[in-house]
């Protein structure tokens, strides 16, 4: 006999979910993660219990919120898992409210029907309590120390070690506000202050001191005591103490003309790091983060070399700084962790310059790289698939140019759903922020004004094969740019309109690209059977593509995506040779590539063995089995054994890695 709960939502919202429910079929609520069954948490408590002991399943195939970051199954995972359904219900009802206040009772009737369809898809619609991702300056923390305790007024650090310690407890409590990641890109320059202290400390007595405590008698024993320091670091954040994952966080190494331009405003103690100092940290965690791979496959931090361009009419876009690139492209031949951004100067900024235009903030992606203070309020994803299909249904005599025509006006109706939606957000989190409850605004480590609304797209190489466009041909790259051009138009005009930043990001799509496919086949909007949607310009599992071709489409359209993209350049076997990994990023560089990784299949045998190759048997170091395979699911390391279904059925088995860099 059915226990039925009250509760207080408005019967207008009640009355639009039990019209959807008669509308379209429960299969459509288990992927939303709002079915029946899964508000029952009982049911799901057994569920979650029974699916934890199948073989070959992943806890991403038992969550409404799949994230190959999650590997554990004990009492914490189901403790923060389970309650989701429930709190995403409650969650789209708060958007529903929020819309109905800023826009119309038919605009968050259309939203709510669109969530639930798939036409759209709001990032981590199951919490709009949260903000999604924001790039910190450490600075603060040097400068202020810690503040968000409640009981502890912390000061701010006075030594290398505090300020590491102070740093994760920051993490801790950033991550924990946050659904996406908690960038961290100027680490290392607030570090190396820290690290000139020291040997500034020694002075004529021989004896160097993190502030009171003896590190050693000589430089060497220095770096030893600043390396130990690192790696310490890099496995306190990869421990699992955000819920039931590690924390999302990523550090910055720069180039020479990026940190002429950054360290000045980084003062600590009445003077800013020695730019000597930076690029011999930076050089020691690289090393760190190579040891620690070697024993232990560490997703976090995401590392990201930034390089700056010089740009001249003659030898067109290249790097300005070829000693750092050869420094980065011998440090990442190994296991290849790390992702690179190729820019202007201009497109960093520091914690302390602000940008006049409220469109141009600096760069930033959900990565977490990019400018410091900066970040993504909300995220939310358009299926081009979808619309693409719908445009082609209404031109169905009339061709591919009139199709074209159709999704790019459906698309600025989309564009302005998107930013109806973060904005929306943004109403509820200023209500957050006054009541006290994500103190991170209050005492300045946050700032809303700095944070953009975000348009994500998911499948565009889908979509327009469905307009019957090949975007590796001229015609198809055109439409893509129209399209693209279309979204950045709109998100432009909204962004005049609201008063508040808006970017476009090609998202990661490690959840959104799999139940976007799987609602448009219950719909019928998938008759190819796509199990999943592109996440990048080229699928990765795309026939009769090389890394060339993928370099050429991702150069023409990333400065398309001011919300990031990432473009994977899969490499079968280590490469070698320093000087092939910096031709390739020359190469990358000179197309007009942003943000990408040379990727490596990273296999761990069963004597801990960690070696490079995609499909290995054995190890090539023991001979024995390989247990495991890492490689980015979008854009950090993970355990193919921990991504959903689709990805370890689909995906992984059909990426194409390249044999040949060279």
């Amino acid at each position: 006999m059915p226990l039925y709960l009250p509760q207080t939502y408005d019967k207008g919202f009640v009355a639009l979910i039990e019209r959807l429910r008669k509308k379209y079929p429960a299969e459509l609520f288990l992927l939303e993660g709002i079915h029946e069954s899964q508000l029952d948490i009982n049911h799901t408590s057994r569920e979650y219990f029974r699916a934890t002991h199948r073989k070959g399943s992943a806890t991403a195939d038992h969550s409404i919120d799949p994230n190959a970051n999650v590997a554990g199954r004990d009492v914490i995972t189901f403790n923060y898992e389970v309650p989701k359904p429930l709190m995403k219900l409650n969650s789209l009802y708060n958007f529903w409210q929020s819309l109905r206040r800023c826009v119309s009772a038919e605009t968050a009737d259309e939203v709510i029907e669109a969530e639930i369809s798939g036409l759209l898809y709001i990032n981590d619609s199951w919490d709009i309590g949260r903000p999604y991702c924001f790039n910190y300056s450490t600075l603060d923390i040097a400068l202020e120390g810690l503040k968000m305790g409640g009981r502890l007024n912390i000061v701010p650090p006075k030594s290398l070690s505090t300020l590491l310690r102070q740093i994760e407890q920051f993490t801790v409590y950033a991550a924990n506000s946050t659904l996406g990641a908690t960038g961290l890109a100027d680490m290392l320059i607030v570090v190396s202050r820290y690290v000139d202290m020291i040997l500034e400390d020694s002075k004529d007595s021989g004896v160097y001191y993190d502030n009171h405590a003896c590190v050693g008698t000589d430089r060497k024993e220095v770096w030893t005591y600043v390396r130990e320091c690192l790696t310490s670091l890099i496995y306190t954040l990869n421990w699992e103490f955000r819920g039931n994952q590690s924390p999302f966080t990523n550090v910055s190494v720069y180039d020479t003309p990026f940190l002429e331009k950054l360290l000045p405003s980084y003062v600590i103690q009445g003077a800013a790091p020695d730019i000597a100092t930076v690029k011999a940290v930076q050089e020691a965690f690289l090393d760190c983060f190579n040891e620690v791979l070697s024993r232990d496959p560490v997703t976090f931090p995401v590392v990201t070399a930034c390089l700056s361009l010089d740009t001249n009419e003659q030898e067109g876009k290249r790097i300005a700084d070829g000693t750092f690139l050869r420094m980065i492209a011998e440090k990442n031949l190994k296991y290849g962790f790390l992702n690179f951004y190729i820019g202007e100067t201009s497109t960093l900024s520091s914690c302390c310059r602000l940008r006049s235009n409220t469109n141009d903030l600096g760069y930033a992606n959900s990565f977490g790289a990019g400018s410091t203070k900066i970040g993504s309020l909300g995220v939310c994803t358009l299926n081009l698939p979808a619309l693409a299909r719908t445009a082609n249904a209404e031109t169905a005599e009339e061709g591919n140019a009139s199709a074209l025509d159709a999704l790019c006006r459906s698309l600025s109706r989309m564009v302005c759903l998107s930013s109806a939606i973060n904005d929306a957000k943004r109403t509820f989190i200023k209500d957050r922020i006054e009541r006290g409850s994500l103190p991170l605004y209050s005492l300045g480590f946050m700032d809303l004004k700095h944070q953009y609304s975000t348009c994500g797209f998911t499948g565009l190489y889908e979509a327009l094969n469905i307009l019957g466009y090949d975007i590796r041909e001229p015609e198809g790259l055109e439409a893509a740019k129209r399209i693209l051009g279309t979204m950045n138009a709109m998100n432009g005009l909204m962004a005049q309109e609201l008063g508040t930043p808006h970017n476009l990001e090609q998202v990661p799509g490690e959840s959104s690209a799999v139940k976007l496919a799987r609602k448009d086949r219950l719909l019928g909007r998938n008759p190819e059977d796509y199990a999943l949607y592109s996440n990048q310009f080229l699928p990765l599992w795309e026939e009769g593509v090389d890394l060339l071709d993928r370099i050429r489409i991702q150069g023409e359209l990333d400065s398309y995506c001011t919300g990031g993209a990432i473009c994977h350049l899969n490499v079968s076997n280590r490469i070698e040779r320093v000087e092939v990994m910096e031709a390739l990023v020359r190469h990358a560089a000179a197309s007009g590539v942003v943000y990408f990784a040379v990727n490596y299949a990273i296999n761990r045998c069963s004597n801990g063995h960690m070696t490079v190759g995609k499909d290995a048997p054995v190890c090539p170091v023991c001979g024995d089995v390989i247990t495991d395979t890492f490689t980015r699911v979008v854009g950090f390391l993970t355990n193919t054994k921990h991504w959903s279904a689709a990805r370890r059925e689909h995906d992984w088995p059909n990426r194409k890695f390249y044999g040949k860099a060279e």
